[in-house]
Parts: C-alpha cells; sequence; structure tokens
C-alpha cells in the first residue's frame, strides 16, 4: 500500500501546481496570434477550475474526518456481546480474553491496538472490562464502559491478615447472582469450619481459627439453592510464629481455666511458662516465678490473677509496674471473688471492678454462658478489650510508659473450649495477648497489586528476595519512583517468601476466580471511567478517515473539463496552437 504524503507536504505542492498552471495559461495568451487567443469566458474557466481541481486532489489524498463518532475504538474483552452494526468511523478491535465476534481485529494488548489506530480519540470498552495489564494503557483517554451482567459468584472478598497461632480470622465478602445459596468455610483438611445462608444482599461474615502455626490454605465454597458448588476459592491464612511471646503466669491456683490456656499456647507454640502455688510454699507448675527486674525483662506478658496479685509483696509489685513502664504487658485475670485490698490497687490503676457477679454471653459464642464480674466506671483514657454479644463492654486495658496493663473479668472463659465452640476461646486469649503483650520491631512489608499483574514489595530493605512456590528465587530491584519498594511479577500462585535484612515474610498469590475477577474488573473500570480526562486537543484530527472516492469522482470530473477547455480550438482554417502544445 502506497504512503499518503504529509498534509502539510501537499499544502505546500498543490498551491505550486496551480500557480504554474495559471503561469501557463498566461505565457500561452500573450504568446497566441490575437485570433487564436482564448475567449475571456474560456479563460476566466480555465484560471478558476485550476484551484477547484488542486482542491479536490486534496481531499482525494487527505479526506476529512467523519464528525461525531470519528475516533473511536471499540475494545472487545471478556464476554462481549456481539454487536450488530458499529457507527460510522468506529473501529472494532478484541483483546485476548473477548469471545469471536465478527469484523473484530485480533490484537494482543491495548497499546498495540492504539498504534495500529493512532488517531483514536476515546475509548468504549464492552465486556467485563480491561484487564490490569491494559488499564495504564488507557488512562487520559476518555473511556465509555459498557459492561456485561456479572457472571455469578464470589463478586467481593477481604481476606484476613497474618494472625497469631490459635487466633481467630474473619472472612467476608459478597456472592451475586445465587439467589437462597450458602457460603461454607472448610480448613485445609476440608473439614466444615462455619457456614452461613447468603441473605438478600449476598453479604456474609464467617470466623475461623489458624490452629497451627504457619501458612494454611483455607477454602471458601459458594452453593446455590440446590446445594451444588458455584464457585470455590482459597483462602490463605498465615499464623506467624517467627517471634512468639514469652508468657509468664503466675496462678494462685490451678483451675480449668488454666488447664484450656496452657493447651491452647501449646499448640499456637506461644513459649508459656506458668507457676501454680499449691499452698505451704509448693508450686506445682513449670518453676517457682521470681518477679525481679531481670526476669521481667525476658518476658513480653505476665499473666496474674487476684490470688497470685494479693501474694506479691510490695517489692515485687513494684518491679511489675516498673516493668510495665518498660514496655511489658500485664494482664489482670479473675478467678474468683477479688479482695476488697486488691480491688482498690486495681481501682488506682485505673482498672475499676463492681461487687456483681454477672452472665455474660459472648459473641460468636452461640447460646453459651460464661460468668463475669461487673466492672466499675472507667476512667476516659482506658480502651475496651472486647464486647459481649449485647456490646456491652468486656474487660479494658490502660497504657502505662511503653506497656499495657489489663483487666480481664469473666472468670470461666474455659467454658467455650468445652462447649464446642474452642474457636472462640482460642481467638479471645489470642486477642489478649496481641493487645497487650510487649511490642515486637519488625513489621512486615506491604504487598501492593492485583492478583496476577505487577506487584509493589515496600517497606523493607535492599537487598532483598522473593522465593517462589516452585524454588525459584528473584532478586528484586529498586523502584526508583518510590523509595523504600520494589517491582516483583509472580508467575505461580501460592505461598511466596521475601527475605531482607536476614528475615524471612510470608504473602499469598491468589488465582482469582472468574466472578471475582470480572467484579474487581468492572471496580477498577468504573474508577477509570470516572478519572478526570485530557480532553482531545483542538487541533488533532478527531474521529476516522473519511472516503475518498467521492473526492476522487469531482476531481476526474474537473480535470476532464480543463482537459477539454484546453485541447478545443477554434473552428477556423487555420487555427493555432493551444497551451497544452506549448
Amino acid at each position: 500500500m502506497t504512503a499518503t504524503p504529509p498534509p502539510l507536504l501537499l499544502a505546500g505542492l498543490l498551491p505550486l501546481g496551480v500557480a504554474i498552471a495559471w503561469a501557463r495559461l498566461a505565457l500561452w495568451q500573450v504568446r497566441a496570434p490575437a485570433a487564436d487567443r482564448a475567449p475571456w469566458w474560456r479563460l476566466a474557466l480555465l484560471v478558476a477550475l485550476q484551484p477547484v481541481a488542486a482542491g479536490l486532489l486534496f481531499l482525494t489524498l487527505q479526506p476529512p474526518r467523519v464528525p461525531g463518532s470519528a475516533g473511536t475504538l471499540v475494545v472487545a474483552t471478556a464476554d462481549a456481546p456481539r454487536l450488530d452494526a458499529l457507527a460510522a468511523g468506529d473501529a472494532l478491535v478484541a483483546l485476548p480474553e473477548a469471545p469471536a465476534l465478527a469484523g473484530a481485529e485480533r490484537v494482543p494488548d491495548l497499546g498495540t491496538a492504539l498504534r495500529r489506530y493512532p488517531g483514536t480519540a476515546r475509548l468504549r470498552v464492552i465486556g467485563q472490562g480491561l484487564p490490569p495489564r491494559d488499564r495504564e494503557v488507557a488512562a487520559g483517554l476518555p473511556v465509555e464502559f459498557a459492561p456485561a451482567p456479572l457472571p455469578p459468584g464470589l463478586h467481593a472478598l477481604a481476606l484476613p491478615p497474618a494472625v497469631a497461632p490459635g487466633a481467630a480470622f474473619r472472612v467476608g465478602g459478597n456472592v451475586g447472582g445465587v439467589p437462597g445459596g450458602s457460603v461454607e468455610l472448610r480448613d485445609p483438611a476440608g473439614a466444615l469450619v462455619a457456614t452461613a445462608v447468603l441473605p438478600r444482599s449476598g453479604d456474609f461474615v464467617l470466623t475461623g481459627a489458624a490452629r497451627v502455626a504457619g501458612p494454611a490454605d483455607f477454602s471458601l465454597r459458594v452453593r446455590d439453592v440446590a446445594k451444588t458448588v458455584v464457585e470455590t476459592v482459597v483462602v490463605p491464612v498465615d499464623a506467624t510464629v517467627a517471634a512468639p511471646p514469652r508468657v509468664l503466669v503466675v496462678a494462685g491456683a490451678a483451675g480449668p481455666d488454666l488447664k484450656y490456656l496452657r493447651r491452647w499456647a501449646s499448640d499456637a507454640g506461644i513459649v508459656l511458662t506458668a507457676s501454680v502455688a499449691a499452698g505451704a510454699g509448693l508450686d506445682i507448675g513449670d518453676a517457682a516465678a521470681r518477679l525481679d527486674p531481670g526476669t521481667l525483662a525476658r518476658q513480653d506478658l505476665l499473666v496474674l490473677d487476684e490470688r497470685s496479685w494479693a501474694a506479691l509483696s510490695g517489692q515485687q509489685r513494684g518491679a511489675v509496674l516498673a516493668a510495665v513502664r518498660g514496655g511489658l504487658g500485664v494482664v489482670l485475670r479473675v478467678t474468683g471473688p477479688v479482695p476488697d485490698a486488691t480491688r482498690r490497687q486495681w481501682a488506682a490503676l485505673g482498672l475499676p471492678l463492681g461487687k456483681a457477679v454477672v452472665p455474660v454471653r459472648l459473641a460468636g459464642a452461640g447460646e453459651t454462658e460464661a460468668t463475669a464480674l461487673q466492672l466499675g466506671p472507667l476512667p476516659r483514657d482506658t480502651v475496651t478489650l472486647d464486647r459481649d454479644a449485647a456490646d456491652a463492654p468486656l474487660g479494658a486495658w490502660r497504657a502505662s510508659g511503653r506497656g499495657r496493663i489489663g483487666l480481664w473479668p469473666v472468670t470461666d472463659l474455659y467454658i467455650l473450649a468445652l462447649a464446642g465452640t474452642a474457636e472462640r476461646h482460642a481467638g479471645l486469649w489470642s486477642h489478649l495477648f496481641a493487645t497487650l503483650a510487649r511490642a515486637r520491631a519488625g513489621a512486615p512489608p506491604r504487598v501492593i497489586g492485583p492478583p496476577g499483574g505487577r506487584l509493589a514489595l515496600c517497606d523493607l530493605s535492599l537487598p532483598a528476595t522473593v522465593a517462589d512456590p516452585g524454588g525459584a528465587t528473584t532478586t528484586l530491584l529498586a523502584d526508583p519512583a518510590a523509595p523504600g519498594c520494589a517491582g516483583y511479577w509472580p508467575r505461580l500462585a501460592g505461598w511466596h517468601s521475601v527475605t531482607s535484612s536476614g528475615k524471612a515474610w510470608r504473602f499469598h498469590i491468589a488465582t482469582p476466580g472468574r466472578a471475582l475477577a470480572a467484579a474487581e474488573n468492572r471496580t477498577a473500570m468504573l474508577q477509570l471511567q470516572a478519572a478526570p480526562q485530557s480532553p482531545p486537543s483542538a487541533t488533532s484530527n478527531d474521529g476516522a478517515r473519511g472516503p475518498s472516492w467521492p473526492w476522487f469522482v469531482g476531481w476526474l470530473l474537473v480535470s476532464a473539463l480543463l482537459w477539454w477547455l484546453e485541447r478545443r480550438r477554434s473552428r477556423r482554417p487555420g487555427a493555432g496552437h493551444t497551451p497544452a502544445d506549448i
């Protein structure tokens, strides 16, 4: 195909050609004998038709753009419907995810399509929307999005963050297109953990527990009203045990609450040392506790009950409070009646207790009721540890220096484990320990980016490496546009490990289901459509190239008329030369 000369070159050459033609006419008119000179009307037509022919030739080579719909690129994506007809000047391209469409030109990505259609002034996207690789290319262009219906299944999913071993976690989301359906959370072995019937809105929240340390792949199943599985997605849960808290429990007596606390700590991988008084100076725990500054500095959390607190000397209580100001966490656990002296000392710490013993129904524990001492009026600077099913405060804590000291008034939390709600029992203790234990340095890096696309790993120090599930290791390169971040393109789904400064963290790359991927694409496309766009330049050729043939026909007719006028000889014998003979 022959390339069309640039418009500016044509705009310079054609007037020059008209000027040369006029010069020929003038020379002919002057040099011809008086009898052979053209009459004024023929000369006027020849002069007037020369620029007309040049203009028609310019429009033949550079036809005007089609107004209105010109410059619109229609982009077909996944689930794009069949189009009956395109508007004049529209071009239709199909991305690899799109189905077969009549008249669509296949392109590997949006960037290739824009290079093939350089005059594109706007985009019309049909189907499920642009995949992540093409959204950045579309930025800056006006975008019209005509979404296809979302497939039935999971349309939104909120995954749990890393939790402590034995802690409870929550996973929530939204299911669409499955009326009367249900969702199930299953553990890595396939056992049912939690289930819920979907309301009309499709929203749900399920609770599970990370019973063992390390990464685990739970699963979320969506079932329709006939109990047929519609979709299954992975719910990655990372029970981090890189730095388990060092816990010292000093109990005034043995009891079932302490028994189940120690069992939970053992399952969760927590280093727990217990000192249990048996009377007459005997200790039936791991070892008799020495609450001196050196021992307390080696602990992250100290758990005391009302009897062990009352048995402390003034020097020991002073050492405990000094250690709290240095960062130690303390749990004051109620196991029975609290002496008045202990009640006054705890109130002086900002954690007042009432005398009434009340039944409490814990949220997420079904119909099971526990027993607790009622809290007194709490100072303004106290923070609630948890709330019961009636949304009443259940425990509280206060900051003291760099540490925290909390009061837990439930006396028989172990009944949750006996009543079949061990996840709730584990979740409460995990929440208490995580809230009050000494803060540890070394936060995990942030992973930013869509699944399957480029990820940004931030808040890490370089050099750093990433190991994928197949064992391949990639050295990360710093992103000059984002200090403290590095880019990474995952090749495999599953658990990855990033190592930086001698420390390692895990993160999970999931393959989203079809419905969830479509919902994420729709959200991203709506944001892209609503983003401020740069309007097309006033000097740009807005629209698609129009047809050339009408202008060519006009140019051909005018050229034929010019030829006839120049070749027409005088009917008199002995007529002279025409301009074409000069």
